[in-house]
């Protein structure tokens, strides 16, 4: 169906949902109230999610023996609210992609998805190059018209990094430098994302243990020249007190957006989730 509602503003959303344990219904919930916008209520969203659950069909019920399939991370029951059908059954826009099965005798595979209030289209999948596990990012856009009548297109690239170090082939950082060069080299070509005047957005988990000064996320900021200013705080919290910048959001080609902010919790999971609002 196509939406021609006016729309200046969309809510732009970067989170690892830590398979299944973030309760993604109860963070759009209060994103629509207006939580962490000042009171202003958020109507138009996208949430870029890594760590992504599905439990259907579409899963191999079996894998061949000796197959190296990841350890199995599982949430609480009651916290399962982030499968992928849970969320297009209260009518958002989906594009799911697996990476990898979530462990060796569930049913259950894990990826990115792609979650709008907003119809997707120009579905792409990039696949990384294999460093420690495999990862998938996801390619898609939205489009709508703003208050004046004037078309806008946003491109959206949600991406989930490695977290090999590498030690043995190139250093700590290489690996995810690696996967960020074949993924720009993907998306170069992508008319939806280079046509002149199109906007774009690049956000997602990127395993960044030296935060700011990896390679990775100065190629990143290389390509997207404009970039949001980058995220300081710690958006990965674990056990001992741990804790580290694995997060961004990136935004190219938009005029007005508001700063990348960290919400107040991480609603389940082990990441905060990251928020910019972009104007149209």
């Amino acid at each position: 169906m196509v939406d021609d509602r006016p729309i200046d503003r969309l809510a732009i959303i970067s989170w690892n949902i830590h398979e299944g344990r973030g309760h993604v219904t109860d963070l759009i919930r209060r994103l629509r109230a207006g939580e962490f916008t000042g009171g202003e209520s958020i109507h138009d969203f996208v949430l870029l999610l890594q760590e992504a659950t599905r439990r259907d069909h579409g899963v191999p019920p079996t894998i061949p023996a000796g197959y190296p399939a990841p350890r199995r991370i599982e949430g609480p029951a009651e916290s399962q609210d982030a499968g992928v059908h849970t969320l297009a059954d209260e009518g958002l826009a989906i594009l799911y992609a697996p990476s990898m099965r979530n462990g060796e005798h569930a049913v259950e595979d894990r990826g990115n998805a792609i979650v709008s209030s907003l119809p997707l289209s120009d579905p792409t999948l990039v696949e990384l190059p294999i460093e420690r596990q495999r990862r998938v990012a996801i390619v898609s856009s939205v489009a709508g018209s703003d208050r004046t009548g004037k078309r806008w297109h946003l491109g959206l690239i949600d991406v989930h990094l490695d977290t090999a170090l590498a030690l043995l082939h190139g250093g700590p950082f290489e690996a995810r430098r690696r996967q960020v060069v074949a993924l720009l080299d993907a998306l170069r070509p992508l008319e939806a994302l280079n046509t002149p005047g199109r906007p774009a957005v690049i956000a997602g988990d990127f395993n960044t243990w030296k935060g700011n000064g990896e390679p990775a996320i100065k190629l990143l900021r290389e390509e997207f020249g404009d970039a949001t200013d980058p995220m300081e705080a710690p958006t990965w919290t674990g056990a001992l007190g741990l804790h580290a910048t694995l997060d961004q959001i990136f935004v190219r080609g938009i005029l007005t957006r508001s700063a990348v902010t960290r919400l107040p919790a991480t609603f389940g999971s082990d990441h905060y989730p990251l928020l910019t609002v972009v104007a149209f």
